[in-house]
């Protein structure tokens, strides 16, 4: 029995940005639960008083969530062009496409969300009059950014479960954890009822600490060969 060195195919053809586009799912994670899990991060209130109430309470973290959401499209664009462009090196043109078009929905829809839930309730208005028209109208749009997320997590959903079944397709990793991204895809479709919301912060997770694995991994291997 004799060794073989196998490289692996046009790494050293990756620029800077791709090589390290997992970094942007790891930030994206890290930032997305530092915003959720904060003691600002409540409901907002039912009515407009308690929405005035807790918009002067929580100035700056309204403020970081607005700056969080332009900061998102940037982290999950630079994640899924890295993404989609691995798949494209391995001929998975079809799954590359999916995560294509689901990154981009997942990362725009997620910042027009954020910016529904902050923008309207920043600088509330010293008034009372105005603020309680402020706070109606935020009250008024607060559904359209739940849909916003739920849409965010069909195309987090569709991008999981492209990326999944083109890596079981090239056995990329043991089958069991491609079908735990394939299953944790359907799941993000369940954002709306909120435990989707988990699923698909699981699985950029997961995809991102494997891609920097592999990115970790010596360029050649030594496979046995009869």
């Amino acid at each position: 029995m004799s060794t073989t060195a196998v490289v692996t195919p046009a790494v050293s053809e990756r620029t800077w940005l791709e090589r390290w586009s997992p970094l942007g799912g790891l930030l994206f994670v890290l930032g997305a639960l530092v915003l959720a899990f904060t003691p600002a991060a409540d409901d907002t209130g039912e009515t407009a008083a308690e929405v005035v109430a807790f918009a002067r309470d929580n100035d700056d973290w309204l403020a970081a969530g607005a700056i969080f959401g332009l900061i998102s499209l940037l982290l999950l664009v630079w994640f899924t062009a890295g993404l989609a462009a691995r798949l494209r090196r391995l001929g998975a043109v079809g799954e590359s496409a999916l995560v294509v078009i689901g990154g981009a929905a997942f990362a725009l829809l997620f910042m027009l969300a954020l910016t529904v839930w902050t923008a309207p309730l920043l600088d509330m208005e010293d008034e009372a009059r105005l603020a309680t028209a402020q706070a109606s109208t935020f009250l008024a749009i607060d559904d359209i950014g739940w849909v916003m997320l739920g849409g965010a997590g069909i195309g987090a959903g569709l991008m999981a479960i492209g990326a999944s079944v083109a890596a079981l397709r090239a056995g990329l990793v043991p089958s069991w954890l491609a079908w735990l991204g394939i299953v944790l895809g359907v799941a993000a479709f369940a954002t709306v009822v909120f435990f989707g919301i988990f699923a698909w912060l699981a699985w950029v997770l997961l995809a991102s600490l494997l891609l920097l694995v592999g990115e970790a991994r010596p360029r050649s291997a030594r496979v046995p060969s009869a």
